[in-house]
């Protein structure tokens, strides 16, 4: 019976993977910084609130942080009991995590603006009525 090799394991030299490694921190730095000038930008304009520009400019902080000292992300999951995982697993248990918060939290508030619609239509329905 003949095998089928499905999958290849290629070597790079490390110069290569070193670069890729230190050009995606550079673009996700300037992703990050970008990102906290708009949270600024916002919070003058009063589109956000503090405590909104507050939790953005913690968490892309935090991210900034993790992609120039990635060794904190392993340390942090060692110290929390993750034995097996590293870092970037701890990144993304966390960024899981948040994602289905901030879902939910969306979820909510489009209840509660669907909910004040009604309120609003019965109410011009029922003013409509009694004009009439």
């Amino acid at each position: 019976m003949r095998s089928i090799i499905l999958a290849q394991k290629f070597t790079y030299p490390a110069h290569l993977i070193t670069f890729i490694l230190m050009l995606i921190q550079i673009i996700t730095i300037i992703v990050v910084l970008f990102l906290l000038t708009r949270i600024g930008s916002k919070l003058k304009r009063k589109e956000i609130t503090l405590k909104e520009a507050f939790f953005w400019g913690a968490l892309w902080f935090a991210v900034g942080i993790v992609v120039l000292y990635p060794q904190l992300a392993d340390k942090a999951a060692s110290y929390i009991g993750l034995q097996t995982a590293t870092g970037i697993d701890l990144v993304v248990y966390i960024a899981v995590g948040l994602a289905f918060y901030l879902i939910f939290r969306l979820f909510i508030h489009i209840e509660r603006i669907e909910r004040n619609i009604t309120k609003i239509i019965r109410h011009i329905a029922l003013k409509d009525e009694h004009d009439k």
